[in-house]
């Protein structure tokens, strides 16, 4: 039985129940003649959808008889129809007044518009009396214990609000269109927003809209007038509920009736060479169908896909859904993200941040305050979702909350909202995360790559590399024009971070976050040096046990990228210098030195590598790079550097 029900229909019901021929003789609560006659022009009304008509005729039926029941209570139905809620409310009310055991559902009918209008307590009153109705059927006894749990929720999640402040962006921002917030930078002074305003009426009852994709900087706390997004493959297309990879340079959206299109709406993704985003490319069979999927967001890894589809085998309506990047570059068949998360009516709006392991989305199905509420779920080591959780009041309100997107450096949100008090319509608000909204704290490594004699920008490959598992994190390749990339990094992992391009020495940096809980994100400028004679590299992940000489398994991740250097540079030759700390005697540092950078020639060796290649010498302490008092300045001069010959 849908919740969307009316005094008409159900009393209908109520009446035929009890016997066909009683229904045809039933005497209605009135005999004034003039009121029942508009009362039955109401009905007619009523019943072809002119509810303003029909709320007319029952007003005039009224002052002809102020206790006609079934008037008030389709005058209930006829106001609600037109949002006029606080009037509906009025009307059951008058109508419960006469007489509350006439049309017990009147109760159930009170407890939705209290609960629609956020008077949650007396929504749980009504609700609780319909409960005690003897004769109130099972199908809708049923719906009312489910609206009970959304409105004793409601009523807690008021009771204990979090301590937040909404603040809504404004003009230029805002407006009396809708504003959905779509991604935001690393430094939060450069944001994308859809803007959609409806047009003009046109012939057809269904409004038409546009749908704009802007962009607007920020200057100290102000953002400049928003400017549209040159998409020049855009054309008339229909585009929409889009998302942007962490780096902002790989964009994921909705197409809807595109040539290429297999459903309705399918997902698409371009990727962004300088400031020119390319042609898009359709996300592929296993992801889209002859049904509906929109809203996608990937993992700051780009190694998982997360969106919205109404596709066969979920939990009804609109559900979030996972695809798996497969090692050929195709998404693996989507899996349903399941019961903690979705349920028999609609969730949308994913939103990973970039931690990977916090998981925001939409949903009207899940207790709140109506309409949709923002959700957060949280995976665990055994890669299991938690049982979505509100993020609260105020930040919920009982408008709908639909898009929000939380800071790389997790400190605030700006999520998308209806509620009173705004431009118009949808606006983006902007909070500080909170307890329950706070993701995992991240570092990330941002910057330009390019090359160290001509200073041009160059693309090149960026990996991180778990040190202790071999596994590769994360890669991607900086931008072809400009040079830049982005790449994210985890607590409680140490990495090996590496710079690699063909003709040039790869760069090496070690970032270590295993005990490190507030490290500092990495944003700076990667000199690479052509693969020429003279030039040297720093290899700061090759590791020794403290006073030996022999290879800890954590240095083969860089001893290989070492190995397929010279193997792409098959005529060339190096030389392999170890140096130390000054700590303890200059000939032990000496012997040490020469020692381990045998030891990094062996390793080439096993590897295939030709001795006559490479040489290795020691220089022990007497090429410092930075001081010997601190631990970080020692560590630094503890290093093994690579010259080309």
């Amino acid at each position: 039985m849908s919740l969307k029900l009316t005094f008409l229909q159900l009393f209908v019901l109520l009446i035929l129940t009890i016997s066909t021929s009683n229904a045809q003789n039933y005497q209605l609560s009135s005999s004034d003649k003039k009121a029942i006659k508009y009362y039955n022009e109401a009905a007619s009304h009523y019943k072809v959808g002119n509810f303003k008509e029909a709320a007319t005729s029952l007003e005039k039926s009224l002052k002809h008889d102020s206790n006609f029941i079934e008037a008030w209570l389709l005058l209930g139905d006829s106001y609600a129809e037109v949002k006029s809620k606080l009037k509906a409310i009025s009307s059951y009310e008058s109508a419960i007044s006469i007489d509350s055991t006439f049309f017990p559902p009147a109760f159930y009918f009170l407890g939705n518009l209290n609960y629609e209008i956020g008077k949650y307590k007396e929504a749980v009153d009504n609700y609780v009396r319909f409960t005690h109705q003897p004769s109130a059927s099972k199908e809708l006894l049923l719906l009312t214990y489910n609206r009970l749990i959304f409105a004793s929720t409601a009523v807690q999640l008021v009771a204990n609000p979090v301590a937040v402040t909404m603040r809504n962006l404004g003009y230029p921002i805002n407006t009396d269109g809708d504003e959905y917030i779509n991604y935001v930078n690393t430094g939060n002074d450069y944001l994308m927003l859809t803007k959609r305003t409806r047009l003009a009426s046109s012939q057809s009852k269904r409004p038409i809209y546009k749908e704009e994709l802007l962009y607007s900087t920020r200057s100290d706390s102000l953002w400049e007038n928003p400017t549209s997004v040159n998409l020049d493959w855009k054309d008339d297309l229909n585009m929409g509920s889009l998302n942007l990879s962490t780096d902002g340079r790989r964009m994921y959206f909705t197409g809807c009736y595109w040539p290429v299109g297999q459903g309705s709406c399918d997902l698409y993704a371009s990727h962004k060479s300088g400031s020119t985003w390319l042609q898009p490319y359709n996300l592929g069979n296993n992801i889209n169908t002859k049904s509906w999927e929109s809203q996608p967001i990937i993992s700051s890894d780009s190694k998982k896909l997360f969106f919205a589809s109404k596709r066969a085998g979920g939990k009804g309506g609109s559900d979030i859904w996972m695809s798996i990047k497969l090692k050929n570059n195709t998404w693996s068949p989507p899996v349903n993200l399941g019961d903690s998360i979705n349920t028999p009516k609609d969730e949308m709006a994913p939103f990973l941040h970039a931690d990977g392991n916090t998981l925001f989305f939409a949903s009207n199905g899940h207790p709140g305050l109506g309409g949709y509420d923002i959700f957060v779920s949280r995976q665990d080591e055994l890669n299991r979702w938690s049982l979505a959780s509100n993020i609260g009041y105020p930040t919920n309100s009982r408008y709908n909350e639909i898009n929000i997107f939380s800071s790389i450096d997790g400190k605030q949100s700006l999520l998308s909202s209806d509620r009173e008090g705004g431009e118009g319509n949808m606006d983006i608000y902007s909070f500080y995360n909170y307890e329950e909204t706070l993701p995992k704290k991240i570092m990330y490594v941002e910057g330009t790559v390019i090359d160290k004699v001509t200073r041009n920008p160059l693309k090149a490959e960026i990996q991180i590399t778990n040190l202790k598992t071999s596994e590769l994190i994360n890669t991607t390749f900086s931008d072809s024009i400009t040079g830049g990339f982005l790449l994210v990094a985890y607590q409680g992992i140490e990495y090996a971070f590496n710079i690699t391009k063909k003709g040039y020495l790869f760069l090496s940096e070690n970032i270590n976050l295993v005990d490190s809980i507030e490290a500092e994100s990495i944003k700076k400028q990667f000199e690479l040096s052509p693969f020429t004679s003279g030039n040297q590299l720093v290899m700061n992940n090759i590791f020794f046990k403290f006073n030996e000489y022999s290879l800890l398994q954590s240095s083969f991740v860089e001893l290989d990228k070492l190995v397929l250097l010279l193997q792409q540079n098959p005529i060339a030759e190096i030389e392999i210098i170890g140096h130390t700390d000054n700590i303890g005697n200059a000939d032990y540092n000496m012997e040490l030195s020469q020692k381990r950078a045998k030891s990094v020639g062996d390793y080439l060796s096993r590897k295939g590598i030709e001795n006559s290649r490479f040489e290795t010498m020691g220089m022990g302490a007497s090429i410092p790079i930075a001081d010997n008092i601190s631990e970080q300045g020692r560590a630094s001069n503890r290093r093994t550097e690579v010259k080309v010959k």
